[in-house]
């Protein structure tokens, strides 16, 4: 306290009850000395306090959104999440969802929600997109097609407990935009057809054996084991050359080696293939889910119908229309498949698939 009393004494120093002390004549080395002291017994508690976080403030202070690491799992974004809208990011999305589905990954309750977001978002504006340059009823039904998975996307977003505000609003302008799509247009709520199939059993084809295919590789391919709720149509693009049977099986077997041993299947994708004929060879058999819609997502529940030819450029004949027609109808009776969810190839992906002179079939069915 004698040496804080130096600067409060205008320089003259005291022993503290107002005697001058020795030290009056060596003002300086004190202050330096009294300087010093102080700084060391402060610093501690400065280089402290510089690395304490401030309290939070409590009241009308901002208050950060909650982060895809405060809801669980990993909080890492997926690589879609910065990728624009595209085709590509639409099957980007569904890889991922479906990747986490079946790998066990445990993705935050966050991105799972807004990769299901994400993926309806897309499918909507490809059906405005759609509505926007469609003409005709072939085009209007690729467009329902859309904004029906666009609803479907939604509609979990809205019922997932762990959705954000911003998810469920989100959600909701989106039900909103995709229900003001081609109204009347056939659509999700409609019932599944009530004709009669006729009684022509599905085990009634040309068999596996006849076009001598390769042994599928069942230890890669995945049991059927979901309901099916789909049928989906192609066309091969490549044809056979007559309407004998021979050629037709030839081509079917090009087929399968096609995919195999170009595209890594484990046997051929479609389930059944119809040739000009209107002979019906079986493929893939129904045990086991397909492969020709696109990925595995797309590809559970989905009967894959492929007819030969390449319809871009030719006409299907009467008889594989007829076949076309009794085979669907079978398989919708059988596996209790809505009419609304018989689709072409391009309905689920870019494609021209099944060619634009088949297509017309789709609004007769």
């Amino acid at each position: 306290m004698a040496m804080l009393r130096v600067f409060r004494a205008g320089g003259v120093p005291t022993d503290g009850v107002g005697n001058r002390t020795k030290m009056g004549r060596s003002p300086s080395w004190v202050s330096i000395y009294s300087c010093v002291l102080i700084v060391l017994i402060l610093a501690p508690g400065c280089a402290n306090h510089s690395r304490t976080r401030p309290a939070p403030v409590r009241g009308g202070d901002f208050i950060a959104a909650p982060t895809p690491h405060d809801r669980g799992g990993s909080d890492r974004a997926p690589s879609w999440a910065t990728q624009p809208h595209s085709w590509g990011k639409l099957d980007a999305i569904e890889r991922w969802l479906h990747g986490a589905s079946v790998s066990g990954a445990e993705p935050s309750d966050f991105w799972l929600t807004e990769g299901q977001l994400q993926l309806a978002e897309g499918q909507l504006r490809f059906a405005q997109a759609g509505q926007a340059g469609s003409r005709g009823t072939e085009a209007a039904n690729i467009v329902a097609f859309r904004r029906d998975a666009s609803i479907e996307g939604f509609e979990a977003v809205r019922a997932t407990p762990g959705a954000t505000g911003d998810q469920r609003s989100r959600a909701a302008t989106g039900l909103r935009n995709a229900r003001a799509i081609l109204r009347g247009v056939e659509g999700s709520a409609t019932a599944a057809s009530a004709r009669t199939a006729p009684n022509v059993p599905i085990g009634g084809l040309v068999p596996r054996s006849a076009w001598s295919a390769t042994r599928a590789d069942a230890g890669n391919m995945k049991p059927s084991t979901a309901e099916w709720k789909w049928i989906t149509v192609h066309h091969s693009v490549f044809a056979p050359t007559t309407n004998k049977l021979s050629d037709s099986l030839d081509v079917v077997l090009r087929i399968q080696r096609q995919h195999v041993d170009v595209e890594n299947y484990a046997d051929i994708g479609y389930h059944y293939l119809i040739d000009r004929a209107g002979r019906v060879i079986e493929g893939r058999r129904l045990k086991w889910q397909g492969a020709h819609a696109g990925d595995s997502s797309k590809n559970r529940g989905n009967v894959g119908i492929c007819l030969l030819g390449n319809f871009e450029t030719e006409h299907p004949t009467k008889a594989a229309l007829g076949s076309l027609d009794k085979l669907v109808l079978e398989l919708q009776n059988k596996l209790r498949i809505p009419r609304k969810n018989v689709r072409p190839h391009k309905a689920w992906k870019e494609t021209a698939c099944p060619g634009r002179h088949l297509m017309p079939w789709f609004t007769r069915f």
